[in-house]
């Protein structure tokens, strides 16, 4: 989860958040800038998989990869800033800039945005004017690691085949 919510808070930054991006509620209720940008944990899931895919690596080796779960981690984007026009821009470049995945560990996690939430200075707890709120789901999984596939001999007799 840790190298997600980097990415996120990479991506953030990139979009035009100023400053530090916070990790926590506490520090997001703490904070006394106008613009803020946050990446908060919200939760993680995992189900059992038994998928299996069969490769061939670079060395000419055929391989089997395990999917032992499938993990799918959410996490909510916080950005806000004195001005509903300033939230729009960097809102706007943040989902312009945000790919379809990326590459963690060598395995590849999918990227789902959510339905945004806007709320005016009454309904937050923050200094800022306007607040845009929103999930991103990422979706990913934890394998086994590489096993190469032994194919028999030509020739050779299968154990228990007699």
């Amino acid at each position: 989860m840790k190298t997600e919510r980097e990415f996120l808070m990479g991506k953030l930054k990139e979009a035009g958040i100023r400053g530090r991006v916070y990790e926590s509620l506490k520090d997001l209720k703490n904070s006394n800038g106008v613009q803020v940008g946050a990446v908060l944990r919200v939760g993680e899931s995992f189900v059992r998989s038994g998928s299996k895919k069969r490769f061939t690596d670079d060395e000419g080796r055929r391989r089997q990869r395990n999917r032992l779960f499938e993990r799918t981690t959410v996490l909510h984007v916080v950005i806000a800033d004195s001005d509903e026009d300033k939230v729009d821009q960097v809102l706007t470049k943040f989902l312009s800039i945000i790919s379809k995945g990326f590459p963690v560990n060598e395995n590849w996690v999918d990227i789902e945005i959510g339905d945004a939430d806007w709320l005016e200075k009454n309904d937050t707890i923050l200094k800022s004017c306007i607040v845009v709120e929103f999930d991103v789901t990422l979706h990913g999984g934890i394998y086994s690691e590489d096993a190469e596939i032994k194919t028999p001999a030509v020739g050779a007799i299968a154990a228990g085949s007699e």
